[in-house]
């Protein structure tokens, strides 16, 4: 049976472990500490500011849109689109070659033309306030208006075919008992109060239907002022909000005008560094790399000759910008006892002599190199 001093299966992890654990962490390092110029660590952020531009310019471009088109609602249709994208396409490009040239001269020549800032600033009034116009519009055009509900009217034709009715039910029954107990053109007393009675019925149900008529009629104008009632409820809520859309939107058209204008301020930063970038570079690749530095000529004996060191770093930071570069830098050979334990695990007290330990105990090379430490702690305790 064959007995193992450590887990085989274990120490093939822990090397897997470890090398996958290196491996990252040099990918980290090499990806952390790799030296960057400044047009590469910006040139994100540069491309995020040139997108939120874009976006502010086609919400700035609608609403404009929409507050040009009512300046020409009396024409045809087509001639109303086509006019009111012409004079929004002009006034836009105005803007923005306006504004890039006062950009251009503030960033490069550090001196701001004034032709170029007036129009610039003209033109992003105009821009701006037909911006904040056809905010104040669209909420009109997003929020649907009021309907207002008719309400269900009850007709007057039911009530006046039932008591019509009984009306005339009540009529032919008198007219038939008179014609009935007529004698002679003459009707008795107690007849003609019965003919009378059926007088008092017809015009009690008259009375009625008149009663009904009239309640009809105002349970149809209760629902009339109660659907108009409704309608100016709806219509103050309309109203309110367009209200909060109509100031939500011009907020937001005067924000996507000033972050037009801070994106292509950011822009202009962003290439006027990377310039300056590639001219300090140029420049450092067009100087003469001469190792030996030429000799200082004291015309003062107050003035020292400036040392090696500090030429070589001043050299180093014209080439390089930011991080040091570590990859120029020549490679440091190991020691000895670095490579002593690279390639071994111990070193042997007694003799200096490198070896694999097997064992957490394992502190000598050798048995010899173990008695002779051994014979030498005796002496020394003796």
């Amino acid at each position: 049976m064959t007995t193992f001093r450590e887990n085989p299966y274990a120490k093939a992890r822990n090397l897997l472990n470890g090398w996958i654990f290196r491996t990252n962490l040099n990918k980290t390092l090499d990806s952390k500490f790799k030296h960057k110029r400044f047009s590469e660590r910006f040139a994100l952020a540069n491309n995020a500011f040139l997108s939120l531009g874009v976006v502010a310019q086609l919400a700035s471009m609608t609403t404009a849109f929409v507050m040009l088109s009512y300046l020409f609602v009396s024409t045809p249709t087509l001639v109303r689109i086509v006019a009111s994208i012409t004079l929004l396409v002009a006034i836009e490009v105005i803007k923005r070659l306006s504004t890039n040239d006062a950009m251009q001269g503030l960033f490069q020549y550090k001196k701001v033309e004034p032709f170029a800032a007036v129009l610039g600033l003209a033109t992003l009034t105009v821009s701006i306030y037909i911006a904040i116009e056809g905010a104040k519009i669209l909420p009109s055009l997003l929020v649907d208006d009021a309907i207002q509900e008719q309400p269900k009217q009850v007709e007057p034709d039911a009530i006046n075919e039932d008591y019509d009715g009984r009306i005339a039910a009540l009529t032919l029954e008198r007219d038939t008992y008179r014609e009935n107990r007529l004698w002679r053109g003459r009707l008795r007393s107690e007849d003609a109060a019965i003919i009378e009675q059926y007088n008092k019925d017809i015009q009690v149900v008259q009375a009625q239907k008149d009663a009904a008529l009239v309640e009809l009629k105002t349970e149809n104008k209760a629902a009339r002022d109660q659907a108009f009632q409704v309608f100016q409820e709806r219509s103050d809520a309309v109203k309110v909000e367009r209200a909060d859309l109509g100031r939500q939107l011009v907020t937001a058209a005067i924000g996507f005008e000033v972050l037009f204008v801070l994106s292509m301020c950011f822009s202009w930063w962003y290439y006027t560094e990377c310039e300056k970038e590639r001219q300090d570079l140029q420049e450092s690749l067009e100087q003469p790399t001469n190792t030996n530095p030429p000799p200082v000529v004291k015309s003062d004996p107050l003035e020292t000759e400036l040392p090696l060191v500090h030429v070589q770093e001043v050299g180093a930071r014209a080439r390089k910008i930011g991080f040091k570069d570590y990859e120029t830098e020549a490679p440091i050979s190991p020691t000895e006892e670095e490579r002593v334990k690279k390639e071994y695990t111990r070193i042997c007290p007694q003799c200096n002599t490198p070896f694999v330990h097997k064992n957490h105990n394992h502190t000598y090379c050798t048995r010899d190199c173990y008695l002779s430490a051994r014979k030498k702690n005796s002496a020394h305790k003796t």
